[in-house]
């Protein structure tokens, strides 16, 4: 079964006045990186890979906790324990066989913990595609 995310709605303003990360990378020193840019987080160990949306991916060695609480809460989304996501680049989630997944817009997919699960359909609106939802009221319109 897939969901839809509704990202129409949200002002992002908060997001683009959030102050930058800064990030040091061995082969071009330390950068001011904005956070809107920042498609997902990806937690090993002690490291995080933050993956940007131009393609970039650097490693810091910082924990996904500490960027957990650096970030706007209402904007990035822990998804399990080794991912966070910023929800203006989710563009549906699959609920199949007992394991959410949720597809970016950059054509990446992350899992969910079955335990995050639940906090996170709270979280976000999901809408079912517009054919599964007429399909339904026409088959209980026949029915009736």
């Amino acid at each position: 079964m897939a969901f839809y995310v509704n990202n129409g709605h949200w002002v992002s303003s908060e997001l683009l006045d959030w102050p930058p990360l800064r990030v040091y990378d061995n082969c071009s020193g330390a950068q001011w990186l904005p956070v809107s840019d920042l498609v997902y987080l990806e937690g090993e160990l002690n490291y995080t890979w933050l993956q940007f949306a131009n393609g970039k991916r650097i490693l810091v060695p910082y924990t996904l906790k500490r960027f957990e609480a650096k970030l706007p809460a209402s904007w990035f989304l822990r998804l399990h324990r080794h991912y966070m996501v910023n929800r203006k680049f989710i563009e549906r989630v699959e609920y199949d066989s007992n394991t959410p997944v949720f597809h970016l817009s950059t054509g990446v997919t992350l899992p969910v913990s079955r335990r995050r699960w639940f906090v996170l359909r709270r979280q976000l609106d999901f809408q079912r595609p517009s054919c599964l939802v007429n399909n339904r009221f026409l088959n209980q319109i026949q029915q009736d």
